[in-house]
C-alpha cells in the first residue's frame, strides 16, 4: 500500500529519530560541557541518585577530577549503541533509563552483555583520549613505541594513554561486580571485553610534514580509532555472543558454556544466560519499544529488513517529496548557480 504524501524529506527527517556516530569532534564538545559538573566530592555521594554503586563513590572521591570525562564516556556509550541498533528490533532505547534497569539490561541477556561490553570500552576510550587532550592532571601523553622510525616518518606528538584508561576502567567499571555470583561474573567478564577491544585496537596516526603538503616527513603516534570502529567490532561480538550457565566445577561455581561442544569461554566473547524476548511489540518492563512506526528497508534480508523488522505484520509505503540542487553551473567570477530538482523517494515503516 502506497501513501502518496506531499511531505518534504527535510521536514520528515525533523520529526524522525536520528543518531549520528560520535567523532573527535563531539567528544572534544562532550567534554567541555561535562566540566559543568561532577568537581567537588560532594558530588559523588549524591552520585548515588545518578546509580553509582557505593564502592564507585569511593573511587570518584579519590579521581574526582576524572569524573567529568566519567560522565562524557556515558554519553559517548549510548550514543553507540543507539546507533549501532538504530536498525534493529530492539535498538537500546531502554539505556535512556539508567540507572533504573529495565529486563533486557539486567537479567543477563545478550543486550545486557553488549551494553557492558560498550561501556567499558567507551570509558577506557575515551579517558585515554582526554588524557593527550590534556583534560586532568593525572595522565598525559601515553607512551611512544620502542621500534625505531624509518625514514619516512618520526615518533612524536601526544598518543592516547591507553594505560591509564585501561587501568581507571578496571577499577571503577568492576568496582560494583567483587561478588562471587552469575550477575557480577558476566558483567566482570564483559567489562573486560570492551577493554580487549580498546587494547588491540590502538594504532598508528601521523601528520605529514613538507613543501606543499608533500609529505616528504611524517610524525606518528599511537592513536585510537573513533567510538564508531569500536562499536562495530563490539556488535559482531554481539552476534556471536556464547550463552552460559551456571555450573560446578570442582569445589566452586564458574561460568561455563551452555553448548558442552565447546570447551571454554573466550576472553574475547560476550557472554548472556537469559535469551532475549522478541522485542517486536512494547513493553516497558523488558526495554522493548516495539517496532511499529520504525523504518524498514523493503526486500532487504538482513535484521533491518521489513520482513524482520516487522515482525510478519506488514509495512506502508510513503512516497515522500525530496528537494535537492541540481544543475549546478559555475560563473565567473565568482559563484555557483544551481536549479531546484524534485523527485520522489520511497521510504518504509513497520504497520
Amino acid at each position: 500500500m502506497k501513501l502518496h504524501s506531499h511531505t518534504s524529506l527535510k521536514e520528515y527527517r525533523k520529526r524522525e529519530k536520528s543518531t549520528h556516530p560520535l567523532t573527535r569532534v563531539h567528544t572534544r564538545q562532550a567534554l567541555a560541557s561535562s566540566k559543568k559538573h561532577w568537581n567537588i566530592t560532594v558530588h559523588c555521594t549524591k552520585g548515588r541518585r545518578d546509580g553509582l554503586h557505593s564502592s564507585q563513590v569511593d573511587v570518584c572521591k579519590e579521581h574526582i577530577d576524572v569524573m567529568p570525562i566519567v560522565k562524557t564516556a556515558a554519553y559517548v556509550a549510548k550514543q553507540t549503541c543507539q546507533y549501532m541498533f538504530q536498525d534493529r528490533r530492539w535498538n537500546c532505547s531502554s539505556i535512556e533509563s539508567v540507572p533504573k534497569m529495565t529486563r533486557d539490561l539486567s537479567l543477563g541477556t545478550r543486550e545486557q552483555a553488549f551494553v557492558y561490553a560498550v561501556s567499558s570500552s567507551s570509558l577506557a576510550h575515551t579517558v585515554s583520549r582526554a588524557c593527550a587532550l590534556g583534560h586532568t592532571l593525572r595522565c598525559g601523553c601515553g607512551l611512544l613505541p620502542t621500534e625505531a622510525p624509518t625514514e619516512e616518518f618520526k615518533w612524536g606528538g601526544c598518543s592516547d594513554d591507553l594505560r591509564y584508561g585501561i587501568s581507571f576502567t578496571k577499577t571503577f567499571a568492576d568496582a560494583p561486580f567483587l561478588k562471587r555470583n552469575k550477575k557480577s561474573s558476566m558483567n566482570r567478564h564483559n567489562n573486560m571485553v570492551g577493554v580487549q577491544v580498546i587494547d588491540s585496537s590502538l594504532g598508528t596516526a601521523c601528520k605529514c610534514h613538507g613543501v606543499s603538503g608533500s609529505c616528504a616527513l611524517k610524525t606518528c603516534w599511537k592513536a585510537l580509532p573513533d567510538m564508531e570502529k569500536i562499536g562495530h567490532k563490539l556488535k559482531h561480538k554481539y552476534a556471536y555472543a556464547v550463552e552460559v550457565e551456571s555450573r560446578r566445577v570442582g569445589r566452586t561455581k564458574r561460568l561455563v558454556p551452555v553448548d558442552h561442544d565447546k570447551i571454554d569461554i573466550g576472553n574475547d566473547e560476550l557472554i548472556y544466560y537469559t535469551t532475549s524476548p522478541d522485542y517486536c511489540g512494547p513493553d516497558p518492563k523488558t526495554g522493548s519499544v516495539g517496532t511499529a512506526g520504525r523504518r524498514c528497508i523493503k526486500g532487504d534480508g538482513g535484521s533491518g529488513g521489513c520482513d524482520s523488522m516487522c515482525c510478519g505484520r506488514g509495512f506502508i509505503t510513503l512516497n515522500l517529496l525530496k528537494k535537492e540542487r541540481c544543475e549546478c553551473k559555475y560563473y565567473w567570477c565568482c559563484y555557483v548557480k544551481c536549479k531546484t530538482c524534485r523527485r520522489y523517494v520511497e521510504i518504509h515503516k513497520c504497520r
